[in-house]
């Protein structure tokens, strides 16, 4: 697609035109699948990094400036896209590491065969007690090891309605959890 083209169909979308914005998508697409697939090598999180370039890129389209490479702005709400994943990503991590250490520095005694089958015996009894909904989303993320958007899809939510309903389940559980081991 020439300059002068991509200019065409990007002024027809600003004026109201969503078709056209659809040509632009099919040019590009094989550009931000480069970027973003170059950067994260986790398929099914880079679809949906690339679907969401796309929508982002449409919904700022406003701040685009008319007569500026359009690939090279495009390419660039992709990388931001990636990074803003990879950071979450590893808060994620992090939250999670921190919960691990916390939960073993509340034992007092070391943590013997007997104390880790009081933990799993909480977490088996918490887990039974989670809403129907709630435990097919820990099911998939941790059981099946399905990443947030391999989740999302398949409970039909978005990726960061997913991720703060699993934020609360995990706290549920390790609320849970630590009322059951204080009762052990």
């Amino acid at each position: 697609m020439t300059h002068p083209e991509v200019q065409s169909f990007i002024e027809r979308v600003l004026g109201g035109d969503i078709d056209a914005y659809e040509p632009l998508a099919r040019a590009y697409q094989q550009e931000v699948w480069k970027v973003v697939g170059a950067m994260l090598f986790e398929r099914q999180r880079a679809e949906d990094l690339v679907q969401q370039t796309f929508i982002k890129a449409y919904r700022h389209l406003h701040r685009y400036r008319l007569g500026q490479d359009f690939g090279i702005w495009l390419k660039e709400i992709a990388r931001n896209e990636v990074r803003q994943e990879l950071r979450r990503q590893s808060r994620e991590d992090r939250r999670l590491d921190l919960y691990r250490t916390r939960v073993l520095q509340t034992f007092d005694a070391p943590f013997t065969p007997t104390r880790q089958e009081h933990l799993e015996e909480a977490l088996r009894d918490c887990a039974k007690s989670l809403p129907p909904s709630s435990a097919q989303v820990v099911e998939l993320r941790y059981q099946a090891g399905l990443s947030f958007g391999e989740v999302a899809a398949r409970i039909g939510r978005t990726v960061e309605a997913t991720r703060q309903h699993l934020a609360r389940i995990r706290l549920s559980l390790k609320e849970c959890i630590e009322k059951h081991l204080t009762r052990a």
